[in-house]
């Protein structure tokens, strides 16, 4: 099960800050298309998960 936040962003701005944290365009399909009880995965876990060290492909596999 996908962790999940509820945010505003559109699929566009997810996509683009998706993007800025590094993740490549597959990465970012995945995760942008990645839903659980209709909220989206939550960008600021993921962007601890890579603060903390974690590889982009690792935290995609943690969190989908």
């Amino acid at each position: 099960m996908a962790s999940t936040s509820v945010n505003s962003l559109t699929p566009q701005e997810r996509a683009r800050a998706l993007r800025e944290m590094g993740f490549d365009a597959s990465e970012t399909l995945l995760l942008a298309a990645t839903r659980s009880d209709d909220v989206d995965v939550d960008l600021s876990q993921l962007q601890r998960m890579l603060d903390a060290g974690c590889e982009h492909r690792l935290a995609v596999r943690i969190v989908v």
